[in-house]
């Protein structure tokens, strides 16, 4: 637009000199003689330039909220009535004929034999064994650990990777071409006046008394208390639990077959039987009690003595100091405004257009992947091989005899005397009974019923959202040209003269 309005302007300069050149007068009184002085002969209209400002407009991307209609599925709930069955249990009594079993009780007579213990006391004479500890000496063997290293193949599994093809599926996009019917909004641009209120900043410079807070350190003595640990050896009496071997005497059950006279009841022989009989015997053994025993240690003893000491610690205060300082104050002048801005509005517009339509087609493709696999390498270690080697040892233990000991005692000796008793025991019997019941058979039969049932039903409804949308605004700025204005030639020549 610049260009344009420079070149119109330079034309019709260049016209109007060119029409008053050819006439060689100017039509001002005086113009047609000679010029003096350096003037020169074809001095037509000279050019001479003007500033201008120039308005202009530029496009702007804006944001903008619109409303758009758009399709949202909204899901409601619909009763609807259906038919089911029902199995329905019916009760119908019966009359049924049952056996049952009652246990009937009676008394039967019957004869058991009974053995009758008899207790007669007779002498006899016991053996006792007592134990009697001793020292036995013995040999024993001992396995002693002989470590020897020895060459042995490991075999040890390393990964190597290899290349193993594999087929994998992949979705190419095919792109066609469809013809649409869109609509699109053409934004048309109009200028519209409005007024507007600015603030405009004036800034004054003023004379302010500030404090100012400095930090000033200074030595400080003062006195602090420690704790100085003081070890002292001090005598303390413990006690002290230890093992005191003694001996004790406990009665220990012993069961042993002793020999007894038995005379048959048939033949009235006497004959001897060895019968096993039991009895408490005295043993001594030796146990370990426990003893308290005091005595007497020597023990440190740690104490805190309480020492005072001076020290020298920095203090730092806080001195304010007073200053001026000129300082700019910014206050805000209110104005009114007026501009013109541009307002652009979206005109709906209905055309065809081709739009590519992307579909996906699927295909096989060859590839290969590294996998790992374990090979198995054999080498050759050092390891140390341990083995046993017998030896024979000698010791001694304490072995613990039997001692046989004769005493003669006097036991009781029971022997049993046959008797043959009566008595009654009870004895129930299942005696069988029928009677007549009445019991409840259960059936099933199907039944009809009507019921209602809620079922989901999805429907589309048209809504209005609010979507953000970019568009295009007409700003109008300023900027400044140069023009060129055409003279008449005698204008020029006295301004070349007056120079």
């Amino acid at each position: 637009m610049k260009k344009l309005l420079f070149a119109s302007l330079t034309l019709a300069a260049v016209l109007l000199s060119a029409g008053r050149g050819a006439s060689g007068d100017c039509g001002a009184p005086g113009c047609g003689a000679a010029p003096a002085g350096p003037v020169a002969a074809d001095v037509g209209c000279a050019p001479a330039y003007t500033t201008q400002t120039v308005t202009a407009y530029r496009a702007e991307q804006r944001t903008r909220t619109v409303n758009q209609t758009v399709q949202r599925a909204v899901t409601r709930q619909v009763a609807e009535a259906y038919t089911y069955s029902e199995t329905v249990p019916v009760v119908t009594p019966q009359r049924q004929t049952v056996t049952e079993y009652a246990q009937v009780a009676r008394q039967v007579p019957y004869t058991y034999t009974v053995n009758v213990p008899v207790v007669v006391p007779q002498q006899q004479t016991v053996t006792e064994y007592v134990q009697v500890p001793r020292e036995v000496p013995y040999t024993y063997t001992v396995n002693v650990p002989v470590v020897v290293p020895q060459q042995q193949t490991v075999t040890e599994y390393v990964q190597v990777p290899r290349e193993v093809p594999y087929t994998y599926p992949v979705c190419i996009p095919v792109v066609t071409q469809e013809r649409r019917t869109v609509t699109e909004y053409a934004q048309v641009a109009r200028q519209v006046p409005y007024t507007y209120t600015v603030t405009v900043p004036v800034m004054t410079q003023e004379r302010r008394t500030v404090t100012e807070y400095a930090r000033v350190a200074r030595q400080v003595p003062y006195t602090f208390t420690v704790n100085v640990p003081v070890v002292t050896h001090e005598a303390r009496t413990v006690a002290e639990c230890i093992n005191v071997p003694e001996e004790v005497i406990e009665n220990v059950t012993v069961c042993r077959m002793a020999p007894v006279s038995v005379t048959d009841p048939c033949t009235g022989c006497c004959y001897t039987v060895c019968r096993p009989v039991t009895e408490c015997v005295p043993q001594r053994r030796v146990v370990m009690r426990s003893v308290m025993q005091n005595r007497t240690i020597t023990v440190p003893v740690t104490t805190c003595r309480a020492e005072t000491r001076t020290g020298t610690q920095t203090v730092y205060e806080t001195v304010p100091q007073v200053r001026e300082v000129v300082v700019p104050v910014t206050t805000c002048r209110t104005e009114q405004r007026t501009d013109v801005r541009t307002v652009v509005e979206c005109v709906p517009q209905v055309r065809e257009v081709v739009v590519p339509v992307t579909t996906y087609r699927t295909e096989l493709r060859n590839a290969s992947r590294t996998v790992m696999e374990c090979v198995p390498q054999t080498r050759t270690v050092t390891v140390n091989v341990t083995t046993y080697r017998p030896e024979q040892r000698t010791a001694s233990r304490t072995v613990v005899e039997c001692v046989p000991q004769t005493r003669a005692v006097t036991v009781n000796v029971t022997s049993y005397r046959t008797e043959e008793r009566t008595a009654a025991r009870t004895v129930c019997e299942m005696v069988p009974q029928t009677r007549e019941v009445t019991v409840n058979v259960t059936s099933y039969q199907q039944v009809a019923r009507q019921g209602t049932r809620t079922r989901l039903v999805t429907e589309m409804v048209a809504e209005v959202v609010p979507v953000n949308e970019c568009y295009t605004e007409m700003v109008p700025y300023t900027y400044t040209v140069q023009v060129p204005v055409a003279m008449p030639a005698c204008e020029s020549v006295a301004l070349y003269a007056g120079r």
